[in-house]
């Protein structure tokens, strides 16, 4: 994809939008004059979850959650190009009480929605769950750099491992649609507090929506910011358990592929987590 080709279907390209670090994300100009972001991913069959996740971000929209609309997504000689609308607002990293609040509200917004099967594997939500935390997925959520990393990584990858080995997926209902990257960059708000946009929705897929109110809790406490009692009245403890496994393995992963710098603070919050 080149800026030719992107002016052939339409838009004219601004400059890279903020985040997305697994993934592109540039603004640009549309046909009709509106700013958009665009996306795109070097696969045809991402169009096919588009045709899945659309409706179902219709329904949580009518829902009074702010997700933004898709105005274009199309297949194009081996890619997948989407355009999203721009909403307002920019990312806190701590969040006044209303919006907590009202988080918790969208969150609860997306039960019995559909969405497509959980991302990259094809299973269902429970087995999905169960094999993050005792095989780990490609380049998401892998166990062998925690592995090879230290004794204090190795003592989290070992107790995430036996908490896979101990859940039952039928733990893990699927009851609605998980974002299942739900974290303060992927959220936007005005400086009055008011909720303007839920964003980054490529991954999300059918499962037990509450995964998002312990993503949205574990990674406010990597800000400083305590929500744990909110969650724990939401989510069985053990399945509450399992999600946090789950949370402290893809961030400390990410953290030693990516940002080492970061690995002390990752450790620190999963210990930290798992023990309470």
């Amino acid at each position: 994809m080149n800026a030719e080709q992107l002016r052939d279907l339409g838009f004219q390209l601004e400059g890279r939008a903020p985040g997305g670090e697994s993934g592109g994300a540039w603004f640009a100009i549309a046909a009709d004059g509106e700013r958009v972001v665009l996306k795109w991913f070097a696969d045809e069959g991402m169009a096919d979850r588009y045709a899945v996740l659309l409706p179902a971000l219709d329904v949580l929209r009518s829902r009074g959650v702010p997700v933004p609309e898709y105005p274009f997504v199309r297949a194009v000689d081996g890619w997948t190009l989407s355009a999203q609308q721009v909403l307002p607002g920019r990312s806190f990293p701590i969040w006044p009480p209303q919006l907590v609040d009202r988080m918790i509200e969208c969150v609860s917004a997306a039960a019995g929605i559909v969405g497509p099967p959980p991302a990259p594997a094809l299973q269902g939500w429970g087995e999905f769950v169960i094999r993050t935390l005792t095989v780990g997925e490609d380049g998401w959520a892998q166990h062998d750099s925690l592995r090879a990393h230290s004794d204090r990584a190795r003592r989290i990858i070992d107790l995430v491992e036996s908490i896979g080995a101990d859940a039952e997926p039928s733990w893990f209902p699927t009851s609605g649609l998980v974002h299942l990257d739900l974290h303060t960059d992927n959220v936007l708000a005005l400086d009055d507090g008011t909720l303007t946009g839920i964003v980054d929705w490529e991954g999300a897929c059918a499962g037990d929506h509450r995964f998002d109110l312990v993503a949205f809790a574990f990674d406010l406490d990597g800000h400083g910011q305590q929500i744990w009692d909110r969650v724990e009245a939401l989510v069985e403890p053990h399945v509450l358990r399992a999600y946090v496994a789950h949370m402290a393995l893809r961030f400390t992963d990410w953290a030693i592929r990516h940002h080492p710098e970061d690995v002390p603070r990752q450790l620190d919050r999963a210990e930290r987590v798992l023990d309470q």
